[in-house]
Parts: C-alpha cells; sequence; structure tokens
C-alpha cells in the first residue's frame, strides 16, 4: 500500500503514516493545526471529502465528540497512540520531513452511500419440481440439472438488479420434489407445503396437475403450474394458473392449426386418447366436426403410469380401419409402445402430433422410433426448434441462461438438440417471472387476494420458454399463441418452421 510521509511541529518522531491510517484520524477529527489564536485554515479536499462520511457519533458540525478529541487542553495535538503504529509506521531515525506524495493529485470521491432496500415483510414461496432421477439413471439425457439451483440464481439475479424486495416484501423459497407418475406423492407435496411450510403461494413443475389443483382449491393457496389443466379444474381451484392454456382450448387450437395445413383433407382420422383427458377429447371432436372432419376410429385408454393394454390394441384398430393420420392424446410411454407395435406391423401412419403430455420436446422425442416419426410436422406453444431454425433467441430466453451461468459457473450451450437442462432451467425463470410479475402488480398491501387479482392483468406476456401468456379474470390458462415445428431423425431434434401466431378466437 502506498504511504505518505505527513510532517508536523511536534516533539515526536517523525510518523510515517499509511494513507488508509490518515483517512481513519482525519474521520475521527485529529488533524489540522491546533495552534492557539492561529485561524482556520480552509479544508483541503481531503478532509471536506472525509467530513462529508462522518463516522456515527459525530457532531452536525464535523467536530470529534468529546471522548474522542485528539486535542490537549493546551489546543495542541495529542499524539498518536503508540499501539495504533506498527514498526514500520515510524521511520526511525528520520530528523527532516520526508518529501510527501503529490499533493497535487486530484482526491479520490468518497464512495457513494447505498441504502439498504426496506423489507417490512418475508413471504415463503413454494417451488414443487419432478424427481426424474429413475429415468436419468437410465438415460442421461433426461437429466433436468438441479431445479432448487436454478430457483436460487433467479432470486439471486432480482436482488442484484434491485426487483427485491418488492414493494416491501423479501422473498424465501422451499423445495418440494414429487415422483412424477405418482399422484399420491403429488398431495403429499400439497399437503405438507400447506400445513408444514405455510407458503403464501407455490410455482411447480411439468406433470403435477393433482398437487396444484390440491394446494389451489383445498388450501386456497395461488399455485403457477406449469400444466394445462381440464376446464373443470379450474373452476374448481379458481387460484389456480397455468403457463399452458387449458386441455381443450389446446386442441381447438391443433384443429385450427391442422385444418390450416390440411393435415385432415381427405384423410381417415384414428384417435387414440386417455379417459382422465375426456372434457378435452370432447371439445377436439367438437371442433374437428365443425371443420368438417370425421373420426374413423377411436380408442380409450385407461393406462396410469408407463403405458397400457390397449397401446398394442390401438395399433390393430387403426390398421383395420384404414387410418392414415393418427392422433395420440396420451402419454409419452404409450405413444412409444404404439410406434413400436405399428413398426412390428410395417405400418407406418402420418403423425398429426402437438403439445400433449411433454412430447414435443427434442429428448423425448427423440426416444420415440425414428422411422416412424421422421419428418412429422406438430404444432406447438412452445419455442422449442428456434436453435435449430437459427432464430436470434428473444430476450427473456438470452437473460435466463445468463444470469444461471452467472450464479452457478456453469456454461449451458444453446445447441440442438436441445437438452433437459437447458429445457428445464427456462421453465423456472418462466414460473418465477410471472410470480413476480404477479408480486409487483399486487401493491404495498400484499394479499393472497391481490396477487390473483394482479395475474389476472397480465397481458401478453414474454416467457422464456413459451409463447406470450395472458391471463384474465376467470380465465387463468396462459399461453395464447402456437407456431409449426417439423421432426428431423437426422439431427434428433424439432426445428421451428413459422413463428408464434395467436389462438383464434
Amino acid at each position: 500500500m502506498a504511504q505518505r510521509v505527513i510532517g508536523r511541529e511536534s516533539s515526536w518522531p517523525l510518523i510515517r503514516v499509511s494513507a488508509v491510517l490518515l483517512v481513519a484520524v482525519m474521520a475521527a477529527g485529529a488533524c489540522g493545526d491546533a495552534d492557539d489564536g492561529a485561524e482556520s485554515e480552509p479544508a483541503s479536499p481531503e478532509t471536506a471529502a472525509v467530513a462529508e462520511t462522518a463516522a456515527p457519533g459525530e457532531s452536525q458540525d464535523g467536530a470529534a465528540p468529546e471522548s474522542a478529541s485528539a486535542a490537549d487542553d493546551d489546543g495542541q495535538e495529542a499524539p498518536v497512540a503508540a499501539e495504533a503504529l506498527s514498526d514500520s509506521d515510524v521511520d526511525e531515525g528520520a530528523n527532516t520531513p520526508q518529501p510527501a506524495e503529490d499533493e497535487s493529485a486530484a482526491p479520490e470521491e468518497a464512495p457513494a452511500t447505498t441504502v439498504a432496500p426496506v423489507v417490512e415483510r418475508t413471504i415463503t414461496i413454494g417451488l414443487a419440481y419432478p424427481d426424474i432421477s429413475a429415468f436419468a439413471t437410465l438415460n442421461k439425457k433426461f437429466d433436468i440439472g438441479d431445479p432448487e439451483q436454478q430457483a436460487a440464481a433467479v432470486l439471486d439475479g432480482w436482488r442484484r438488479d434491485g426487483l427485491l424486495p418488492v414493494n416491501g416484501t423479501d422473498i424465501e423459497l422451499v423445495f418440494r420434489k414429487y415422483a412424477i407418475l405418482n399422484s399420491d406423492d403429488k398431495l403429499g407435496v400439497c399437503t405438507g407445503f400447506a400445513q408444514d411450510d405455510d407458503v403464501f403461494a407455490v410455482v411447480s413443475g411439468r406433470d403435477f396437475t393433482v398437487g396444484a389443483e390440491c394446494l389451489a382449491a383445498r388450501f386456497e393457496i395461488p399455485t403457477i403450474d406449469l400444466m394445462g389443466a381440464a376446464p373443470s379444474v379450474y373452476e374448481r381451484a379458481p387460484r389456480l394458473f397455468t403457463i399452458r392454456p387449458d386441455e381443450a382450448e389446446v386442441l381447438r387450437a391443433y384443429v385450427q392449426w391442422a385444418d390450416g395445413l390440411g393435415l385432415f383433407d381427405d384423410a381417415t382420422v384414428g384417435i387414440f386418447w386417455d379417459t382422465r383427458s375426456e372434457e378435452a377429447v370432447v371439445a377436439f371432436k367438437e371442433a374437428m366436426a365443425d371443420a368438417g372432419h370425421e373420426i374413423a376410429v377411436e380408442i380409450a385408454s385407461d393406462g396410469r403410469g408407463v403405458g397400457s393394454p390397449q397401446d398394442q390394441i390401438s395399433v390393430e384398430r387403426f390398421i383395420a380401419a384404414g387410418v392414415d393420420a393418427a392422433v395420440l392424446l396420451v402419454g409419452t410411454s404409450s405413444v412409444s409402445n404404439f410406434m413400436h407395435f405399428a413398426e412390428s406391423q410395417g405400418y407406418r401412419p402420418a403423425y398429426r402430433s402437438m403439445e400433449w403430455a411433454s412430447q414435443i420436446g427434442d429428448v423425448a422425442s427423440g426416444s420415440l422410433n425414428q422411422d416412424q416419426y421422421d419428418g412429422t410436422l406438430a404444432m406447438t406453444v412452445s419455442r422449442v426448434g428456434e436453435i435449430a431454425a437459427g432464430m436470434t433467441l428473444n430476450a427473456e430466453t438470452e437473460a435466463c441462461i445468463s444470469n444461471y451461468e452467472r450464479f452457478s459457473g456453469t456454461d449451458i450451450a444453446a445447441v440442438s438438440p436441445e437438452t433437459a437442462e437447458w429445457t428445464q432451467i427456462l421453465y423456472t425463470c418462466d414460473l418465477m417471472s410471472v410470480l413476480l410479475a404477479g408480486l409487483q402488480g399486487a401493491g404495498d398491501d400484499l394479499t393472497r387476494e391481490s396477487l390473483v387479482a394482479s395475474l389476472e392483468s397480465l397481458e401478453g406476456f414474454p416467457l422464456a420458454a413459451w409463447g406470450d401468456l395472458t391471463f384474465g379474470p376467470g380465465d387463468h390458462a396462459g399461453v395464447q399463441q402456437f407456431r409449426t415445428v417439423e421432426w428431423s431423425a437426422d439431427c434428433l431434434c424439432w426445428t421451428a418452421r413459422t413463428d408464434m401466431v395467436d389462438f383464434s378466437g
């Protein structure tokens, strides 16, 4: 550290004091000439700078309190206590003043004072995420990374940007994970958040609908869930919000999309659907009829978990009916089974795919039979395929990934096929950003009711992983846009073929 030599008339030896010690002494009021009767000299720039940031306990006029006075009764400056100086501070044997550092140098500005934000209350937010460790053990491509770290990164970014606390409210996160195929486990997460963690609100990841409904209906806790639900779920759970559109709405949009491309023109259509989605399938069949399309055969699956007994039966029925356009509204495991059985029979219908369950993603679609699926066109409400298409990623995606890289110290490459971790990071950012927007609009007197009202005011809200989101009173199903993507077995990836367009009325 640079040192300055300070010379003064005194019986004490000449003392060489470091710049830091000098500032500390000056701040304590132990500087300046104290000769009796001498006029006060104008404060030097350095002295003035220190005076502006006087230590607590100093009087308003800048003088040190009596207990810390550096002057004796005669007005002479008191010697600095010997124990405050190290051996290197004393220039032993120096009888003449040493040259000081350039006194003409401009003084350093005092650092700006940062006022800590006021925290009036802290709320607990629950974050539920899927435990897919069993799948990731079998195939590393299914590894979604660390959702807890991903959420912590978002929270840290908000603090760095001055977004927290929001309206005097700070946030602490609690985490619970659930087995993705176990409804009882999801209900356990619901009661744990509500009864043990006393959460104010919850954000939740994929395939948590039964737990999200439990939170929003049984405990009336505002819940922002990733997946869309059946229309009746929103009626039973008026505090449930979803990023994706409701299941009936998305199937009506799907018919709009397919009809625009002529995918059902002169086609023999077969539908294989999950009985848990009956409301949505009714809406689909009505939309097909309105568009003038007939459904030749339909098979209902009563399977839960991995696959169902109807997977093979549906293939046999489709072949018998001459189906050449297959609509599979079942889980990914049943889709995989269907394609396996179809390939074994030499049967290759055209698959009319859409964002059902979590099938439209590079990892999930890459696990399907590629001879069956290559070249498939699909409707998606997500931004999958933008990297493969060479599109410029939107600002929300760039900010999300950059912030996580900064926080985690890990590089997350924007590559195609898109990894499960890439997708999960974006999901987490979107859930958290919708929550923050709701808190920002809820006002100073935050309640669950004001949070719900604020969320209902979001319109055209941009997301990192999805199209724009719009909520409204009585309309808590978010994304209202879709686009066309195409699957390629060569790259094992989806490629975006169109821009996002809005759902029609």
